[in-house]
């Protein structure tokens, strides 16, 4: 792919998404972010203003001066993960190899992102910091755990997961409900991989959290196979 051509549909994608706003630079923390959104009732003006920070981190990060070759894979893996272009965007421009899957934390990721700067938590800006919050926990899970940051993934959780029985009780729809299941099961992934911690010294990572919930999956698609072969 030719990096020139590359670069510039990434500018241009800024510059459709609200031009290149001006941001702080070197602003990289999420609860940054959450901490300067406006305190609304509805939930318009903080997905916007979500969105905006979000722009203008990446635009003084990668486009305040020439988009180096280099960068070209960090900033793919930062559109994806904050929900400005969705996986099938993300393997078109070599985010993951045509024969890889693509990490369930970057899609939990993008998933959350895409849903709060959609508006899809319509006046509940409450509601939509709070998923903030939940990324937040999501995309700190390879730094040092704390006992601020496990209570911060402990209240992400509990968040998630009663806003996922709330869209169950209202009868929401199964693929919308699934995201929501999904991004459930990397917490309980990480929950795993913190107590391993504690006991291995090892610090989670992407990719232990990721094994962990492979493991979790795997296990889960043996029970359901010897239910289905030793039915009651």
């Amino acid at each position: 792919m030719d990096i020139n051509n590359q670069a510039q549909s990434y500018q241009g994608l800024l510059n459709m998404l609200n031009g290149k706003p001006s941001g702080e630079a070197g602003v990289t923390s999420q609860q940054r972010i959450v901490d300067s959104l406006p305190h609304a009732s509805s939930a318009d003006s903080v997905s916007l203003s979500y969105k905006g920070a979000k722009l203008g981190m990446i635009s003084a990060e990668y486009f305040s001066g020439t988009v180096k070759s280099s960068d070209i894979p960090a900033l793919t893996e930062r559109l994806f993960q904050d929900g400005f272009i969705n996986e099938s965007e993300y393997r078109s421009l070599g985010g993951v190899k045509a024969d890889e899957a693509t990490s369930q934390i970057a899609q939990s990721v993008n998933f959350l992102n895409d849903f709060i700067m959609n508006e899809a938590i319509d006046g509940d800006s409450e509601g939509a910091k709070s998923l903030m919050l939940a990324v937040d926990a999501l995309q700190s899970m390879d730094e040092a755990s704390t006992a601020t940051s496990r209570r911060k993934e402990s209240e992400a959780y509990e968040f998630v997961s009663g806003y996922t029985e709330i869209l169950k009780e209202t009868q929401a729809p199964a693929d919308l409900v699934n995201s929501f299941e999904q991004v459930l099961k990397v917490f309980e992934a990480l929950d795993t991989v913190r107590k391993n911690e504690l006991q291995t010294g090892a610090l989670a990572s992407y990719a232990s959290v990721q094994e962990t919930f492979n493991e979790h999956q795997n296990e889960q698609q043996d029970e359901s196979q010897n239910e289905q072969n030793n039915p009651s």
